[in-house]
């Protein structure tokens, strides 16, 4: 393999560069937060230059795509981002209401980048070989890792407040757009703190196993807040417009510290009541007592924790697994002898079952997608017959078929789960499918098949059958079922022409194949389209609805007999 020693746009790795020189001009302020300061520049300025030497592989550099035009792609995306924040500035004419928001938002951004992009950051658990066993306290180590979070993200703040900053710089006065620069560093510095100070109390506090957890359902919780705010962020600033409301009715504002920091505007504008006053101090102190609690109170023991984070997933206590084994079989066990007609189909069942349900990595990818129904199910809600009750809106969603689109949507489950199946960091293990004795992979194949659409299929049609025929009747049955063996055939579909792989045996970075994502996702569109179109011929949804069936399970004959010679070894 040919390494490229490639590093990022000039201009992004010059701003870091100068970002640090900065930061290291307050040495004053680091000792008393009880850092050694020697070694806290070494450690960041080897960091940045590390950072800025990241190999690039030539295989990547033969797709046209360099880490230079993808740090300008990212920079572009995030003052897209910044416009929509301008706009709220535009769109809102109280000013103290109007940056409480954009505030929130701003911070709201700032915390979600933090979580999903430059967590590992701050829990690298490489450091353990090599600056760790070295006589460096758990402060300078914590702290260095937080600022160098900070210098990474310096370049996404300017992004997003490039366009704000214009905005206000021809239409504000001169101390404002000061007063703003500095409203927008605090809240930078919330964001930090805030993330950061909640992993520190949680890897303090929490056992290892715990906190592992946590973190992986922390950022599932946020990828639903990401995506129901994109819903219903335009309808609540469309509603605050319309009906001209303030501060003072917004009272929920009142708790966030976007809103005390967005004070001090007020403050500028001469508005000195005991509220905007005490906000105001909160906006300073709130801040402060932030970086005092990560540096003296968290800090402590961070070493210890990074290290024992390096190690693998804790297994069962062995009186445990005994205890186990002498219960009844679990249910996966169950499940794959009943539906399952070979041992080889069984062990593919069992293996998917199991790895989907201890990787994080796996659930990290998924989780968000299938909790992402619930908030469909409820934008289709609110967008049907807007302004009436809940009761003619249940029976407008009856009597347009529009509740169909939802087992539809539930199909794209599918997709996503055979795209990750195959793919995992620990992808090198896979070396286990080549040396046992699979002559006949097609019935392997079928058994992972089988453990997806039972793991992540059915339990969403269950769901749907539980809700759907109390509220529109025992007719929605047939559509149900129908829209089911589509998924069926689809997921066979994908499988033939998607899944070249055995599980979790690819490197997640493989490149996958979008013209053919695009075809399964138009014909699944345009199946649920015409289902729609016919739902209210119930002879022929159920006549439909038995031949697809019946297709299913011819298809699943046919891919239990395929002999997959794509399936290979990912040693890239």
């Amino acid at each position: 393999m040919h390494w490229m020693h490639l590093t990022s746009s000039p201009l992004f790795n010059n701003m870091e560069r100068y970002i640090l020189r900065f930061i290291l001009l307050f040495r004053g302020v680091w000792e008393n937060l009880g850092v050694n300061f020697a070694q806290f520049k070494i450690i960041l300025e080897t960091k940045v230059t590390l950072d800025n030497r990241k190999p690039i592989t030539f295989k990547k550099r033969n797709t046209g795509k360099s880490s230079s035009s993808s740090s300008i792609i990212q920079f572009i995306l995030y003052m897209i981002i910044g416009l929509m924040f301008m706009v709220i500035l535009i769109l809102i004419p109280d000013r103290y209401l109007a940056l409480s928001i954009m505030l929130l938002c701003f911070i709201s951004m700032l915390s979600i980048t933090l979580v999903s992009d430059f967590s590992p950051i701050l829990l690298d658990t490489r450091d353990q070989y090599i600056i760790m066993p070295k006589p460096v306290n758990d402060r300078t180590i914590a702290l260095s890792r937080i600022t160098f979070i900070a210098i990474k993200l310096f370049n996404q703040v300017i992004a997003l407040c490039l366009p704000l900053l214009i905005y206000v710089f021809f239409n504000w006065d001169i101390i404002a757009i000061f007063l703003l620069v500095v409203q927008l560093l605090l809240s930078t510095l919330v964001a930090l703190v805030f993330v950061n100070g909640f992993y520190l109390i949680s890897i303090k506090y929490l056992p290892i196993q715990k906190f592992k957890d946590i973190i992986t359902y922390l950022q599932i919780g946020l990828s639903m807040i990401i995506f129901l705010a994109y819903y219903l962020g335009p309808n609540l600033i469309q509603t605050i417009v319309e009906s001209q409301l303030t501060i003072e009715q917004l009272k929920f504002l009142w708790l966030f510290p976007s809103t005390w920091i967005a004070s001090f505007q007020s403050l500028l504008l001469g508005d000195h009541s005991l509220q905007i006053t005490l906000f105001s101090v909160l906006g300073i102190a709130v801040p402060l007592f932030g970086i005092y609690a990560c540096t003296q109170l968290f800090s402590r023991g961070f070493n210890a924790k990074i290290a024992a984070l390096a190690s693998a997933d804790a297994p069962l206590p062995e009186s445990k697994v005994i205890s186990q084994n002498l219960t009844k079989r679990p249910l996966y066990k169950k499940l794959g002898t009943k539906l399952c007609s070979s041992p080889l189909e069984e062990a593919g069942f069992s293996i998917v079952w199991l790895i989907s349900s201890k990787t994080r990595e796996f659930k990290q990818q998924l989780y968000p997608s299938l909790a992402y129904l619930p908030i469909y199910f409820v934008f289709l809600f609110l967008r049907t017959g807007e302004g009436l009750p809940i009761r003619e809106k249940l029976v407008k969603l009856g009597e347009s078929g529009l509740y169909i689109v939802m087992f539809y949507l539930s199909l794209l489950t599918i997709l996503t789960v055979f795209q990750l199946i195959t793919q995992s960091n620990k992808y090198k293990a896979a070396w286990i499918y080549y040396v046992t004795p699979i002559d006949r992979p097609g019935q392997f194949m079928t058994g992972v098949l089988k453990a997806c659409l039972i793991k992540y299929v059915l339990p969403f049609n269950v769901l749907f059958l539980c809700i759907c025929v109390p509220l529109f009747g025992i007719s929605s049955i047939n559509d149900l079922l129908l829209s089911s063996a589509v998924g069926g055939i689809e997921s066979i579909l994908i499988m033939l022409f998607l899944v070249k792989n055995y599980p979790f045996s690819k490197a997640s970075q493989s490149s996958s194949k979008a013209l053919v994502n695009l075809l399964i996702l138009g014909l699944l569109g345009l199946l649920g389209y015409l289902h729609k179109v016919i739902f209210q011929y119930e002879l022929l949804i159920w006549g439909l609805a038995v031949l697809a069936w019946i297709l299913f399970f011819i298809m699943l004959k046919y891919l239990q007999k395929e002999d997959w010679k794509s399936l290979a070894f990912d040693d890239n």
